[in-house]
């Protein structure tokens, strides 16, 4: 079927990484200790535990931009081929279509979907 397809586009787009716990340091007094000492509630901070803490938020995330850009494709009634899948550190977009603009309004939406 896709020797039907005369114009082809491809868009990878980063997802940074990001921990979700990250948050600004806490202040310290003049003794140089922390305000807020730590709990035995607080999350792990190791370096495998924010590792993995980071990846699942990533993965998180480019799950539900494919997600988004795949409701979108149906929406706009996306005359073609469409996969998208995760890769390294992002997701792969790959379209197939007989207009060139097609592949082009696609690829740039899901541009402005990954910028916002």
């Amino acid at each position: 079927m896709w020797r039907n397809f005369t114009h082809c586009g491809v868009l990878y787009a980063h997802v940074p990484e990001v921990d979700p716990l990250a948050s600004p340091p806490a202040p310290r007094d003049a003794a140089g200790a922390t305000a807020e000492p730590a709990t035995a509630a607080d999350p792990d901070m190791s370096a495998e535990a924010v590792r993995a803490r980071i990846e699942a938020a990533r993965i998180k995330a480019e799950n539900e931009l494919i997600d988004h850009i795949r409701s979108h494709a149906d929406a706009i009634g996306f005359p073609g081929e469409l996969g998208v899948s995760r890769a390294v550190n992002g997701i792969c977009l790959r379209v197939l279509t007989t207009r060139g603009n097609d592949a082009f309004d696609l690829i740039k939406d899901v541009s402005d979907f990954v910028v916002a």
